[in-house]
């Protein structure tokens, strides 16, 4: 039985699939945002015959949003996002109340200044479905461009910025499964302008990193930019479509712990004004020119 049957979204009834956001902290993203978790996905959390055919399906991501709670959250490949639908704009409504859809049964939208929903996703996806383009024009890359152990990233249009195996990161973490708890640190820095990502294994207290990306934009012209959360999703399996059907597909174990996120909380935008003495000079002085000056040879 099909817990999801959209065109896209194919899943079993065993499905599994978490969404949260932490609403304790309400961060300016105009300042920098750190946060950070722990994880482990063993590999006795598949069956033996799949983890050696590379056929099981797990993937998680972290994100930063304005929405306090999800909002129409969609699970496989979407790993939680909210539905495109909904996040585009504001639907444009007849004056009977019923929203106005394009010949192609898209709604048509009106643009906000409003930030609603995510500002940035990062995604780690053993089948790299999350990559693929979806319903309402949602952007992405053809089944032929996806990557089986992914790195991805999602910016607030929901454009895939980056879509690369995680082996292209570095050998020490080329797989999302980890047999010890795995730390992973996010740092939303330079105006939102830049993201880094480190992580650490158990068996060390000092961050290796895995990338830096320049994430080419810069949400300065919304009004609810001190309004933002960090949070996580998760769903295993991603598609019954893809592979087997069979529960081996599914990760039997995932585990979280210390979630923790630090950054500025409140909607000033505070300046400083950095003032220093002047700087010394030494005074010109009047020079006389000699003329008519010969030198005698020396012979």
């Amino acid at each position: 039985m099909a817990v999801f049957d959209l065109p896209e979204i194919n899943l079993p009834g065993y499905a599994r699939f978490y969404n949260f956001a932490d609403t304790t902290k309400k961060f300016n993203s105009n300042y920098d945002i750190v946060w950070s978790f722990q994880y482990k996905i063993p590999s006795t959390s598949f069956d033996a015959p799949n983890t050696t055919s590379k056929n099981y399906q797990a993937g998680f991501t972290t994100f930063l949003t304005t929405l306090t709670s999800p909002t129409s959250s969609l699970p496989g490949q979407y790993l939680g996002d909210s539905d495109p639908a909904l996040l585009s704009g504001t639907p444009l409504h007849t004056e009977g109340g019923d929203v106005v859809f394009t010949e192609g049964s898209n709604a048509i939208l009106v643009n906000s200044t409003t930030l609603s929903g995510q500002i940035l996703k990062i995604a780690f996806d053993t089948t790299g479905l999350y990559a693929l383009s979806g319903r309402s024009n949602r952007p992405g890359v053809s089944l032929h461009n996806v990557h089986r152990e992914a790195f991805i990233i999602r910016d607030y249009q929901d454009r895939v910025l980056c879509n690369v195996p995680l082996s292209t990161c570095g050998t020490t973490f080329s797989a999302v499964s980890s047999e010890e708890f795995r730390t992973l640190r996010f740092r939303y820095v330079n105006l939102g302008r830049k993201l880094h990502i480190d992580f650490r294994d158990s068996n060390t207290t000092s961050y290796t990193k895995l990338t830096t990306f320049n994430l080419g934009y810069r949400v300065a012209n919304f009004n609810n930019l001190d309004n933002v959360f960090c949070g996580f999703s998760y769903c295993t399996p991603i598609s019954s479509s893809r592979g087997t059907n069979s529960s081996a597909a599914s990760a039997n174990a995932f585990f979280l712990k210390e979630f923790t996120a630090e950054g500025f909380i409140g909607g000033t935008v505070t300046t400083q004004t950095i003032t220093s003495e002047a700087l010394s000079s030494n005074p010109n002085n009047n020079v006389t020119t000699v003329t008519n000056v010969s030198a005698i040879p020396i012979t």
